[in-house]
Parts: structure tokens; sequence; C-alpha cells
């Protein structure tokens, strides 16, 4: 059953009731005794929702009033947020000068009409508020500031290990980690067991603590203590004290508590299990810590906890992160619970058990008790139901796995049991994103503000501790999706998903309030009081429609996952979606904005990248609250609003990708709040200079571009990009000619930028006054028309931290940085650097050891385009009599670089491309023996025939290569066979996978041709 989450919101409200801004200008339009009243009854409750939000459970008449009194403070929110809006629209007619045009795309321009108006409104929701207040007095609840723990359990150290399937891998593991001495230096180490609730922490603590060798280890002193809820130290010691001497402990004052726990453990080995820990207050285990720390060499204590972060203060022997049950574990658990004593197994209900098990997600406690759920049930409609109903729908006191996961939300600050149930408005396995789920958070007013933190920085904390907490698993820095792509984005794309489990716990806390419809057939079943909605496909003609008949959205999320791209018709109908905070239309076909400005007034987030929208109209311009602005791939979009830098609230705008885009609007600058601005076209005009980035805290990317505009290093200077620490990814390009690598990168990319780059006089100044932070992850340097790298890409140091480099078509250059010292470099990319003849300088030989050189010690994908001047890999390659080893280098792509006629050693390499290949380099793949994928496309010589190899190379042959699993060749049907003999070929058939032969009649001689086919 759903419950009411209301103290959040009040909070909410409560704050836009207090705003400063709010507070003069309710004085100036005669309102303010109306903003206090409110907040004096605001404040009046707000201290007892806690105790009705845990009544409510247990009580429907105190639900009941908790769901009128929300829809009371979502109707203050929108009366306040439209105050609002009007005073920060009237400060900035006042600082900014707005035209009188600006003020008519709102209807509330005259002064005395708002007044009146907004009197009336604050009147009301105060009364209704106040209404409300009084009937909750009734219920007598108490003033709670921190939430009441919840009964648990007590755990013991018994456990019936018939009971137990699948953990002993695990316990085996932790066992040999407890009895290990010789490799642990430490007198009492600590090791945490980590993972979400019901997952068998305690289950498995339990077995290791009656494993036979662990007892005959530790023997006498094991001692076992459920901690739960508080982490009281004397208490603790108390109940220590007990389990260790079997009698209950009198001490009380903790002087004498800790004298008698030192006598309990001094110089003794002993093992101590802390079983459900939630304590993350440094200061107390430390405490505790201290005076365990006397015991004899080899203690173990053994902390089981659902909180990561309290794992990293209480472990010394690193964590040890409890993986779910596999499939066939989770369903020997079930069916010897669903079918006990022998009980008949009906194929049918084994194969509707099977489905109900993978909804478990390895989880032994929903595991265990659906199966003793399912042993009551015989008939095949009745495991049918339960396979197609919702965990939550079970009754509580029937239920044990959302009153364990409940106990873990009950633990949560106010704005984490805010953030965490908003995820329900994703389908289930969703791949979140982390700056997203921060974004509409924000949007929503979920994370608060101090004053003194951004709401980025607040928002990452939270999203941390939800991880830590085990309410998001599968965190990873993740690379994009496309197989494709040349950009990996693994240093500033975050991503999650919530566990099956944690999702319908979501969506219990939410209810009808927050939905994801993907089915169309459900589209009735959305109600009326709905304010977060996910969509599916069917919603493309029905914007209009949904806005109107929903008129309590604020988050709108279209088509997730996305599939293909969505129409949407934009009808004469204008809809009005008043409370809208967050409008996702990403990827859906619209050319204008479906719904009229004056009614996105509230609206915080707005995506509409990968949509062919031409322009967004200048009225876009008077969102005032407007703070996630997404353009990304609108390649037809031509224009911004003009005054967008009145949009004082934008924090984030994503305009890369846009390659119609030529020109943004002047005074950017303007937009202090600006967080992320990922491209800036540097124009000539005032308003339009690099110097608009001056004061600007960006993060993340930053592409520039039109750098030839610079006009000298004073000017790039300006940009202060040397202060920018938050920024991750650094683009420069000295021309409007789009970077975007898939293309940039394929067989005919040059063809794409044939036009020469112009030398500028001062580009070589420009980029050394570009200077960025020593913190990046990526960069790339385009079309850049001097003729040395500035000396800060000379410098090791400042690049030190550089995961991906891209260089293109800076054919001015003669030399390169010393890229393969840098230590963390994976991803490098050249394109037409036409006067580099070398990769590596003669500096390298100088860290040569036992004839060996060692270059990109962390590279793992290179690649190297249309590079017609490059011979040789380091300067003094032929002469030095020292071997280059790139160690890691993965996967090496070699384009159109015909004069490249050495190999360096390459260990771990496993993918090699090679286009535009004369025959006379078909020699160097033969030392590459470690492949599993080659790809060879050879082009013939100049005048049609064959040029000889080189006299020591040699001869291409395929039976060098034993673990290829993929081949593809392309060659010109004139040129010579490559292969003569048949025992070239030996050797592939065991291994090859994919063979791919285009324009290869030749490959073959005759006699090989009259062999038996390989089988492939």
């Amino acid at each position: 059953m759903a419950g009411v989450l209301l103290s959040p919101l009040l909070s909410v409200v409560l704050g836009k009731a207090t705003d400063h801004v709010g507070e003069q200008f309710g004085r100036m339009w005669g309102i303010h005794e109306k903003l206090e009243k409110l907040k004096r009854t605001l404040l009046a409750i707000q201290y007892k929702l806690g105790d009705a939000e845990e009544r409510q459970v247990k009580d429907a008449a105190v639900k009941s009033w908790l769901a009128a009194l929300k829809d009371a403070a979502y109707e203050a929110d929108d009366i306040l947020d439209e105050f609002n809006v009007e005073a920060m629209r009237r400060k900035a007619e006042i600082q900014i000068d707005m035209t009188k045009k600006v003020r008519s795309f709102f209807s509330l321009g005259n002064p005395v009409w708002f007044r009146l108006k907004m009197g009336r409104e604050l009147h009301a929701s105060a009364e209704k508020i106040e209404k409300l207040v009084d009937e909750g007095n009734k219920f007598g609840f108490e003033v709670k500031t921190q939430p009441q723990n919840r009964d648990r359990p007590q755990t013991h150290s018994y456990v019936d290990e018939s009971e137990v399937i699948g953990r002993e891998e695990d316990k085996e593991k932790i066992v040999k980690l407890l009895l290990d001495h010789d490799n642990i230096n430490q007198n009492v180490a600590v090791l945490p067991i980590v993972g979400m609730g019901g997952l068998g922490k305690t289950t498995l603590a339990q077995l290791i603590y009656k494993d036979e060798r662990v007892e005959k280890h530790f023997q006498p002193l094991l001692i076992w203590v459920c901690v739960s809820d508080e982490f009281d130290v004397a208490k603790l010691a108390q109940a220590i004290i007990a389990s260790a001497t079997g009698k209950e402990c009198e001490l009380s004052t903790m002087e004498l508590l800790q004298r008698g726990l030192r006598e309990v453990v001094s110089g003794k080995r002993y093992l101590l299990v802390l079983d459900d820990i939630w304590n993350e207050d440094q200061a107390k285990w430390d405490q505790l810590k201290t005076i365990l720390a006397t015991g004899g060499e080899g203690s173990r204590i053994v902390v089981t906890t659902r909180s990561k972060r309290a794992s990293s203060i209480m472990g010394t022997l690193g964590t040890y992160h409890l993986p779910t049950l596999t499939e066939d574990d989770s369903w020997a658990l079930f069916r010897k619970r669903a079918f006990e004593g022998g009980a008949e197994e009906p194929q049918n209900l084994v194969s509707i058990g099977k489905e109900i098990v993978k909804k478990c997600g390895g989880l032994p406690l929903a595991v265990k008790t659906l199966g003793g759920l399912m042993h009551f049930k015989s008939q095949e409609r009745e495991w049918l139901s339960v396979r197609d109903s919702e965990i939550w729908d079970l009754q509580v006191g029937e239920d044990e796995i959302l009153p364990a996961l409940r106990l873990s939300y009950s633990h949560l600050p106010s704005d984490l049991k805010q953030c965490f149930p908003f995820c329900a408005i994703f389908p289930q396995d969703y791949v979140m994103e982390k700056d997203l789920l921060i974004q509409l958070w924000m949007a929503n007013g979920f994370i608060p503000s101090d004053g003194r933190k951004e709401l980025e920085d607040k928002g990452h904390e939270i999203f941390n501790e939800l991880a830590w907490r085990s309410f998001f698993q599968d965190n990873k820095d993740a690379e994009e999706h496309s197989a494709r792509s040349y950009r990996h984005e693994l240093y500033y794309r975050t991503t999650c998903k919530m566990h099956d489990l944690m999702h319908d716990l979501a969506r219990s806390i939410m209810g009808n309030e927050c939905l994801s419809i993907l089915d169309p057939a459900r589209w009735e079943d959305v109600p009326q009081k709905t304010r977060h909605l996910c969509t599916h496909e069917e919603f493309r003609s029905y914007i209009h429609r949904t806005l109107n008949n929903y008129p309590n959205i604020r988050t709108l999320l279209s088509s997730v996952p996305k599939r293909l791209y969505t129409d949407i018709t934009v009808t004469a109908g204008s809809s009005k979606p008043k409370p809208l905070r967050a409008l996702d239309l990403h990827g859906t076909i619209i050319t204008r904005l479906p719904i009229a400005i004056a009614y996105l007034k509230h609206l915080r987030y707005l995506d509409l990248s990968d949509t062919p929208i031409e322009i967004l109209p200048d009225a876009t311009s008077t969102l005032f609250n407007l703070q996630t602005l997404k353009l990304s791939y609108c390649r037809n979009l031509r224009k911004l609003p003009k005054d967008m830098r009145n949009m004082s609230s934008l924090r984030h705008l994503y305009i890369d990708r846009c390659g119609n885009l030529k020109q943004l609007p002047a005074g950017m600058g303007q937009l202090s709040s600006l967080r992320t601005l990922t491209k800036y076209i540097v124009g000539n005009d005032a308003g339009r200079r690099i110097g608009e980035l001056n004061s600007l805290n960006l993060s993340g990317l930053l592409e520039l571009y039109n750098l030839r505009n610079v006009r000298d290093a004073a000017d790039a200077k300006q940009a202060n990009i040397c202060s920018k620490l938050n920024l991750c990814l650094l683009i420069l390009c000295w021309d409007l000619i789009q970077w975007y690598p898939p293309q940039c990168y394929a067989e005919s990319a040059h063809k794409y930028f044939e036009e020469d780059v112009l030398p500028v006089e001062n580009a070589e100044e420009v980029l050394e006054a570009l200077r960025p932070h020593d913190g990046l992850n990526l960069l790339t340097v385009w079309h850049y028309g001097g003729g040395s790298f500035p000396m800060w890409m000379m410098d090791s140091p400042l690049l030190q931290n550089l995961v991906e480099i891209h260089l293109g078509f800076c054919t001015g250059c003669q030399h390169l940085p010393p890229l393969w010292q840098l230590p963390f470099l994976k991803f490098l990319y050249m394109i037409k650097m036409d006067r580099i003849k070398h990769i590596c300088s003669s500096t390298i030989y100088g860290n040569a050891s036992n004839g060996i050189v060692r270059a990109f010690p962390s590279l793992k994908r290179l690649v190297l385009h249309t590079m017609h001047s490059l011979e040789k890999w380091s300067e003094f390659e032929g002469t030095a009599e020292v071997t280059l080893v790139f160690p890691h280098l993965a996967k090496l792509e070699i384009i159109n670089c015909p004069n490249l006629m050495t190999m360096p050693e390459l260990p771990s390499l496993k993918s090699f491309k090679m286009k535009g290949t004369t025959n006379k380099q078909l020699g160097l793949i033969c030392s590459l023996t470690t492949l599993s994928s080659l790809s060879i496309h050879v082009y013939k010589t100049s005048d049609g025939t064959e040029s000889p190899p080189v006299a020591d190379q040699k001869k291409m042959s395929f039976s060098y290569f034993r673990s290829l699993e993929k081949l593809a060749i392309t060659a010109l049907e004139d040129l010579a066979p490559l292969l003569e003999e048949e025992e070239d070929m030996r050797g592939l058939s065991t291994s090859l996978h994919h063979l791919e032969i285009k324009s290869c009649n030749w490959i073959f001689s005759p006699p090989l041709q009259s062999s038996p086919p390989l089988a492939f």
C-alpha cells in the first residue's frame, strides 16, 4: 500500500514562502501579510509530519488527511512559484531594462491585477492549509525531528545450514580471510560484508560463525551482537560483555563498561560479529574500536551492513560485496520451499515458478518468502496471479521483504526520501544517468539549497549516498552505447540501475503520483492526480490531450526507452500545463515547441535534443525558472533566443552537435548561474567575443569553435580557461567545421575536410593563452594553423590526467608533444597531421631499461589516419638498439599512412585495421601474432603494379595467426596473389568465426583453389 510522503514537499513550499526576493516584492505589492500567514501555518505542522507519516501505515484516516494536505501543499507551491516568477521578471525588468514586448509574453503585466489575483489565491491556499492543520491536530501528532526506529527482529548466531543455498563459495572466501595470519599484518582486523536488505548478509555471517574451523580457531571467545538501528557505544559494550560471558551485564557507567570490555577481550584472540550496522559516525566507531583494539593477535571483527559508507569507516580488510544468488541457486531455494515435503511438482507450476524466481533478482529473502507463499497455492491461476502481481501488493504482515526495504528507506534523510522514490518514473531495469537524475531532482525542488553548496554538488552527494546505501546498483562510468563511437565518455557520464525490488519499493512509496506507462493499453489507468509521468511510444499524437487531461503533471518524459523517432503533431488546441516543471521531448519529430511559452513559466528542465527543431522562439528567454536546456544533436537548429542573457536561472545549456548553429546570442557571459555550456562559437562583435566566458564557472564539456576570431593572446586570456577547474573535456577548433568523431575518422574522412587549413598569424599565441587546468580528461586540437604546439602541451605534468586526445588537421606542426609519457592516456586519435614523421621523440630513449623502452603505459586504442609523412614510431628508430614496446595497446588502426614501414612490439594487441595499405606494408602484420581481429584493405600502386616488399620483410602469411577469430580482406583484382602456399592458411580453420573477402578473386592461387574448402 502506497504511503504519502509530504515532509520534503512542505520544506520546499516553506522555502519559497520565506524567499527574500518574494518577501521584498510581497511588501511592494501588499501581500506580505498573506505570505506570513501561510508561513506560520506551514511551520505549525512541519515538525509533526514525521509522526503522521509513520502512523498512516496503520491508520487510513491519517493517510487520507496527509493526501489532502499534500494536494494543498502542491497548490501552494504553484501559487508561490508563480509569485516568484513574477518577482524575477520584475527584477530583470529593472536591472536589464527589458522591453515592453517581453512583458507581453505574460498576462501578469498589470501590477494591480496581479496583486489582486495573488492576494486571492494566497488567501485561499492559506485558509485551506489552516483548516487541514486544525483537522490534523485532532490526531494528536507528536513532534519528531528524527525518523523513529522501526521494530526489527533481533538476529542471532544460529542458522540451519540445510536451509541455506548458494553461499558455500562466499563462506569459503571469508573463512579463508579470517584464518589468514601470514598475509594480514593487523592485530584486530575488520571485515565488512555489504549488500542490500534481503540479500543474506546475516545468514552468511551465521554460517561463518558456526563453521567448525572458525569455532576451533577462535575458541573460546566468539561473540555475536545484533546492532540494528542504534549505534550506542555503551549499549554495545554491554551487549558484547553479555555475549562473551553468557551473563547479563549490569555495569552502567561508560568507565566501568570500558574496563569490563577490556577485561573480556584484552590479549585474547576473538571473533566478534556486529550484525546490521547502520552507523556512519566515525567518532562513535573510533570510541568502540579503541577498546576492542586491545584484543590478541589475529582477532577479527565481521560487520554486516547495507551502507557502503559504514563499511568504509569500519573496514580494514577491504569490503566483501555479497553477490545475488544465481538463477539456479534461486530456483533451488524457491523449489525447496514451494514444494516442501516431497509435494508434487506439476510442470506448468514449475514454469510459472521459474518466472517468479526471476522477478526476485537473486535476493534470498524474496525467493524464500515467495516460495513459502506458493507452498499453500496449488492452482495454476493462483500462481499466475502472483507472477503477474507486484510484490508490494502482498499484505505487510505476510511479506518480509517490504518491511526490510522500508526499514532501509526509513533511515534516509528527508532529501533522500524524496529523491529516491522519484526514480519510479523510469521503467524497471532502466539505466539512469546521474546528471539527468540530478537535473530532474533540481527541477522538482527535491534538492534543498543551503546557500553554501551548489545544487549540483548537493545532488551528487545525494546520488552517492543512495548508491552507498545500496538503493542504486551497477554504478559505473559508462561509454556511449554506439560500438562505432570514437568518443569514450568514461570520465563524465555516470550511470546506475535500481534492483527490481528497490524499484518496487519506490513505486510503493509514490503510488500513482509517479508512473511509467509504456503499454498503450494502460493509458486510461493514469489517474488525475498523477504528477510525474513517463510515457510510451503512442504518446506522439497525444501531448495536448495528455497535458490538458492531467493538469497536475509536473514531470513528463516522452518515450523512455526510445526505440524510434516519435512524431508529435502540433495541433491548434494549445496545452495549458501550468504546473509543469520538467518536459522531455527528445527524439520527437517537432519543428517547433508544441506548447505556448506562456504556459511553461514554471519549467525548470526542457529536453529538445535530437529533434528537427529549427528555431526557439524569442519568448523562451522569459522562462526565468529554466535551469536545464538540452538541444544537443538538433542538426537543423539555426537560432537561439536573442535575449537569452535574461535567463537568470539557466545552469545547463547543451548545444553540441548543432551543425547549423553558426552564431550564439550576445551577452552569454551574463548567465552567471551557467555551469554547463557544451559549445561556444567565438564571434567578432561585442557580446560574442571569447571574453564572454571569463566569469562563467563551467564544468563538463566545452567545445570552442571559430578560434580564428580570437584577436591575440590577451583576448584569449579573457576566456579564463585555466580557472575553470571543473572542465573535463576541452575541444579547441579554429573554424566552424563540426568535430564529430564517428565522421572524423571514417575511411574517407579526409574528403570531408578537403579545404586547406589556413595559417593563422596568431594561432600559436592564442593556443598558448588557452592553457587549461591540469585535470582535463579529454583534449582535442582541431584545424589548428600554427607551426608548433604550445609549451603547455609539451609539459607532461599539465596533461598527466588526460585519458583521451584527438589531434586533427594540424598541418603545420612537425613535432608531437611527449604523449608517450602520459600515465593515464587510453585513447589517442590523429588525422591529417601532414608534417609529422614520428610519434615519439628521441628523449624516449632515456627511459630504456635492458634494451627495452616502454611507451604509452596505459594506451588501449590508437588511430593514425592520413599521415603521409609518418615513417617511424620513434625518432632514431633503426639506429638505436632498443626495442620500443606499447605494453597495453589492444586496438590499432592505420589508415592511409603509406610510408610507415615498421611496427613496435605490441604484446597486448587484439584488433588491427590497416586501410590504404600497399602490398609492401603487408609484412608488418606478421609480427602481430596475438590478434583476434584483422582487417586489411590493400590499394594498388600508382602504376597498377605491385610494389616490391622491403628486402628484410617477411612475406605475408596467415600461418602466423593462431588466435584469429575475425578476418576481413579487401584488395584489387589485378594484384598478385598474397598467398601462394596452402600452408599459409593452415591454423585458421580452428579459430576463425568470421571471414569477409571483397574484390579478392586473385587471393587464392590455382593450386589452392583446387584444394578442399576450409571449414570455417
